[in-house]
């Protein structure tokens, strides 16, 4: 073969080399070398996908030693005028910013309990009833239960791989931010007999107060010559004594804006002469409408703007106490109590957890349903509340309140009056987010 020839063959391999290399390079971008979709092998049960917040969330990777069924994907996400749903990716940034120690709790597993009471009450709810109904979402109570009891099977491994609650979890995020107040249990000086200084009843359920449904509505009520009527008000009780001589005072209180204030928080601890304490818990209500004391003494131009908190009030009656019972009763509503050895206790019929319950509006989040929340809380010395911290955690939905409607929570804090400066003092936005296991959503 001579030269030519010899250049003329080597140019020929060479072109047909760079039309291969063209066309393979075409395949690899079209991904035609390729299929479709890869079917990967099963995961067993002994595996679960774990995403790591440092890298792709969507890369699989097995965990050791967990016992969790693979997590799936719901198809689509409901959407409604209250809820969006946060893609994982948003999970996985919202779940470094949760703080257990915020919330005085040392470890995932602290919420066993708490959690464990809310499910107890969703398992008595109409399965599949809606526990949530919007436009363009609605929730079962049995989704409500497959979420609680997920989030219960998660809490041994959330310590060390907290990323899982992201990861089986679809984050609901509230369009408007709710707002936020705080209540405790208050301690209150009280004696179960009446004595020289203890003179104001606290009052038992009364029997004529009945509920049901009157004109459509679910209320409290009371028959008089075979009528009904609306219960009695607050000054019915405090100044006409119409439940007086009847055998329903359950203790007797030194001051009465004490029992007024109990009143609002919904149950108390009463601290009684000889230095024990006994617990008195919601029995029930009249059914009137709440007004503030603070509202009320500053519509009467009684109290200036930014000075209408419990201190503030006594401090006003200290001076007036001629005023005090006909101011307390412009607020009609009026709560009876039971007297027990339990702790305080939710709607749900269940202890609530400080610094993990939540009282909520029905209609804005269903009860014993699971939240991720922050918001910021005074920061207490002496008893005064000097400053701000951010608490950032888990909350349970456990309790209602007759103020609480709409886009409004309150904050259980705890019990006895140390926590008072902390619970009065929360008056802020929270952000908030109701969370539904990624198999409840599938399944529901």
């Amino acid at each position: 073969m001579n030269k030519r020839n010899m250049y003329a063959g080597n140019f020929v391999r060479l072109l047909l080399l760079a039309v291969c290399l063209a066309m393979l390079s075409a395949c690899l971008k079209n991904g035609s070398f390729f299929p479709s979709k890869v079917e990967l092998p099963p995961v067993e049960e002994k595996e679960v996908q774990r995403a790591e917040a440092s890298g792709s969330l969507d890369q699989p990777r097995v965990t050791d030693g967990l016992t969790l069924k693979t997590v799936h994907e719901p198809e689509s996400l409901p959407v409604c005028d209250l809820f969006f749903p946060l893609s994982t990716h948003e999970g996985f940034e919202n779940m470094p910013r949760i703080d257990l120690a915020s919330q005085g709790l040392g470890s995932w597993t602290a919420l066993e309990a708490p959690v464990q009471r809310s499910l107890e009450y969703a398992l008595n709810m109409p399965q599949d009833k809606p526990a949530l109904t919007r436009p363009g979402m609605s929730l079962t109570w049995a989704q409500v239960v497959q979420s609680l009891e997920e989030f219960l099977d998660l809490l041994p491994h959330l310590d060390k791989y907290p990323e899982l609650l992201a990861r089986r979890f679809v984050w609901f995020g509230m369009r408007n931010k709710p707002l936020m107040t705080g209540y405790y249990t208050p301690e209150i000086e009280a004696s179960l007999t009446r004595q020289p200084g203890y003179e104001f009843p606290i009052y038992g359920v009364p029997s004529d107060l009945r509920y049901g449904r009157v004109r459509g509505r679910d209320r409290f009520y009371r028959i008089e010559q075979g009528r009904v009527r609306p219960y009695y008000e607050r000054g019915d009780m405090d100044v006409r004594h119409v439940l007086a001589g009847r055998g329903l005072e359950i203790a007797w209180a030194k001051d009465p804006l004490d029992v007024f204030y109990m009143q609002v928080e919904g149950c108390g601890r009463l601290r009684l002469p000889d230095g024990t304490t006994r617990n008195v818990l919601y029995g029930a209500k009249n059914g009137h409408g709440f007004r503030s004391l603070g509202r009320i003494l500053h519509s009467k131009g009684l109290l200036p703007k930014g000075r209408l908190s419990k201190g503030h009030v006594k401090e006003y009656f200290s001076k007036h106490p001629e005023k005090m019972f006909q101011l307390m009763a412009e607020n009609r509503s009026y709560v009876f109590f039971r007297l027990e050895d339990a702790p305080p206790e939710g709607t749900i019929g269940k202890p609530l957890t400080p610094m993990v319950s939540l009282a909520t509006d029905r209609e804005l989040l269903p009860l014993g349903s699971l939240l991720a929340f922050e918001a910021e809380i005074p920061q207490t010395k002496n008893g005064r509340a000097v400053g701000k911290r951010k608490v950032a955690g888990i909350g349970l939905a456990q309790d209602t309140g007759t103020a609480i409607r709409g886009s409004r929570l309150d904050y259980y804090i705890g019990e006895g009056n140390l926590v008072e400066p902390i619970a009065n003092n929360i008056m802020t936005e929270a952000t908030v987010y109701l969370l539904i296991s990624k198999e409840a959503l599938i399944n529901g």
